[in-house]
Order: C-alpha cells, then structure tokens, then sequence
C-alpha cells in the first residue's frame, strides 16, 4: 500500500503545472490588439487587453489623454470571436493611398490564440482588404465603448452639418463641409490645409471630428 501511494505521489508531482502556476502571462499585459495611429498633429491608440480592459489614448504627440472600458466575459469572447472570423493569412502587402506629411499613418498589431502575430501598417485613406476592414471595425467598436477621454474634444450635442461649417479631425487637420451624398446619408468635405476630399457618414461624424471650429451663417 505505502508503494502504491509512493507512485502515486510521484506521478502527481511529475505531472505539468497549471498554467497560471507555470508563470503564464498575467492577462492585464497581454495585448490582443494595439491599434496606433499618428500624425503631426495628433496620436490615437486603442488597446485590447487580455482581460477584457480596453483603453483608448488620444491627443497631441506625448500630452494624449487617456480613458479605460472594461468588457464583460462575453462581451470579450464575442470580440475574439469576430476578429477570430477574419482571414488574415492572405494578406501581405497593403496598397498605398493618400500619402503626405500630414496623413496620418497607422500600425495594427494583433496576437489571437492559436495564430502567429501580425502587424499592418496602412494611411488612414488607404483601401483596405475587406478582412482587414472587418476587424478595424471590431476595434473602433471596441474604442466606443470607452468614456469621453479626459479633456477630449467633441462635437456640440446633436450636431447636424451645413455647408461652410468648418470642423477639426481627429488628427488635427481642419476640413470645410462642402455638401452631402444624394441619400444624404454622407457628407462631403474638403481640407483647409491639404488638397484632399473626404466623405463621412453622417453617423460618423462625431467619431471623424472632435470640435467645430466655425459655424456657417444659414
């Protein structure tokens, strides 16, 4: 009997550790997305955290803000799960859009369970393959359910555009509304500083600007 419970004992310490025991990784330092994007102008970054944090900073180059949203268990699995759904193995190089000084450009990093890491690095107005897109879209929705960051910008409540109204971006940039798409779901727009047009869905406007500069007299 004292042989038996010998083996026994030592089949139990032969056998692995759990994994919070082996010196797993803490999930509060796990990232499993870390979208940064930046110009001169201005940086925003949205971070998923292995344990369902996820914090959005944003603001001038080395003074951004910072604020912080916790996921509930399915609301984390439920994100894993749709940017698990995105086939990101046939993507390698990313086309190249809109380039300049002041565009914006961005990284996305990204580490799912069971798949090698990878990182994308594309312009704010670059045309991105449809997965990609999908799974910036999880991360934007993910980024909205982060308070008002600290001293963050925003548009008047219930902002309605006018052509002429003069409006700042995320990034700084300042655009003039110029008019809207014919379902008038879109609006039309044209950079101050930079030769660019840019189209918004109304929808969208508050997550595209962060203040109205100049209102335009009716």
């Amino acid at each position: 009997m004292r042989d038996k419970m010998g083996w026994l004992l030592l089949l139990l310490l032969l056998l692995p550790l759990p994994a919070a025991a082996a010196g797993a990784p803490d999930p509060r330092s796990v990232e499993i997305f870390d979208l940064d994007c930046g110009s001169p102008l201005g940086r925003r970054e949205i971070t998923l955290f292995g344990n369902g944090t996820v914090r959005r900073r944003e603001g001038e180059p080395g003074k951004e803000e910072m604020g912080l949203a916790e996921l509930s268990p399915d609301e984390l699995d439920g994100a894993k799960r749709r940017l698990a759904e995105e086939d990101l193995g046939e993507i390698d190089v990313l086309p190249h859009g809109v380039e300049g000084d002041w565009v914006e450009r961005c990284v996305l990093r990204l580490a799912l369970a069971g798949r090698p890491a990878r990182s994308f690095r594309f312009g704010r107005y670059d045309t991105l393959p449809l997965p990609l897109s999908r799974v910036l879209r999880v991360v934007e929705d993910l980024a909205g359910k982060v308070g008002d960051v600290k001293g963050r910008e925003h548009l008047p409540e219930g902002y309605e555009p006018r052509p002429g109204d003069r409006l700042k971006r995320t990034d700084g940039q300042l655009f003039e509304v110029i008019s809207f798409t014919a379902d008038d779901k879109g609006v039309e727009l044209w950079g101050v500083d930079q030769p660019l047009t840019l189209y918004v869905l109304r929808a969208e406007m508050a997550r595209e600007f962060v203040a109205l500069v100049a209102r335009a007299h009716r």
